[in-house]
């Protein structure tokens, strides 16, 4: 799959079709998924879904999205897709445990009803949403002594840490069990077995909050050993209930409030 953010200032319907095809000669084929940054494009109202819409009818793409877009805007730009014949496919935006605007907005319900595929960028916080960071560990764990946020945001969003501790003992509870009984269940099975993951870490814990709110996470991924732990997030889910607990910690947390 070929997916392109189109980076950089773009003027106008053809500035939009000109980036794209000047990137689809350099790889040598089309995307699959071409994501414009509202932020970053300039022109008439009506040019960036007239230029997404012939970036569909070139076969230069086979889905349009953009990010950062707001509710409203959002809105529009779908309509105005649709009188095209076309649809806005996706719109990524940052969203995790710690920096929920767009669930509190409506962003990330406005997307379902439109039928857009959330997709959260940063779905860690830089790693602050792990809830790795605390008042007695501000280093996270990592070597270097280096404590990348301040002893008064730690204590504010101490209320997380904690509860985010009880969910991660609660869920890996649940899924030894789960893990047991389907030992049992498959005791006379041939063959292997499906593994269910029993390990779990806060950060796939934060990861799988995004996806329970609806929303298809984009991790940054550096080594193998970070790609194994989001591999990790398959198979389990959190349950309606681990999600209201970490919810109810999050708000009093932005609150300044204990739990």
């Amino acid at each position: 799959m070929h997916l392109l953010d189109g980076g950089g200032f773009r003027y106008g319907r053809r500035g939009l079709v000109k980036a794209l095809e000047d990137s689809c000669d350099r790889v040598g084929t089309g995307v699959e998924l071409y994501q414009v940054p509202a932020a970053l494009y300039l022109g008439f109202p009506n040019a960036l879904p007239d230029g997404l819409s012939q970036c569909l009818d070139k076969g230069l793409c086979n889905f349009v999205g953009v990010t950062n877009m707001g509710k409203m805007r959002m809105k529009s730009m779908a309509r105005k897709m649709d009188k095209r014949g076309a649809s806005l496919t996706s719109n990524q935006f940052a969203f995790s445990l710690t920096n929920r605007k767009a669930w509190k907005s409506g962003l990330i319900k406005a997307c379902k009803d439109l039928g857009v595929i959330p997709i959260a960028h940063t779905p860690l916080d830089g790693g602050f949403a792990t809830c790795a960071y605390t008042m007695t560990n501000p280093s996270g764990g990592r070597p270097g002594g280096r404590f990348p946020y301040n002893q008064k945001k730690l204590e504010k969003w101490q209320p997380l840490t904690s509860q985010m501790e009880a969910v991660q003992s609660r869920v890996k509870t649940r899924l030894e069990k789960e893990a047991r009984e389907q030992q049992q269940m498959l005791k006379d099975y041939r063959g292997q077995p499906p593994q269910i993951n029993t390990d779990v870490t806060t950060t796939q814990i934060a990861l799988n909050y995004v996806v329970a709110k609806g929303c298809v996470p984009v991790p940054g991924i550096k080594t193998v050993a970070q790609a194994e732990e989001v591999l990790g997030c398959l198979g389990w889910e959190l349950t309606d209930e681990e999600v209201r607990m970490l919810d109810s910690a999050a708000d009093a947390s932005e609150k300044g409030l204990s739990i």
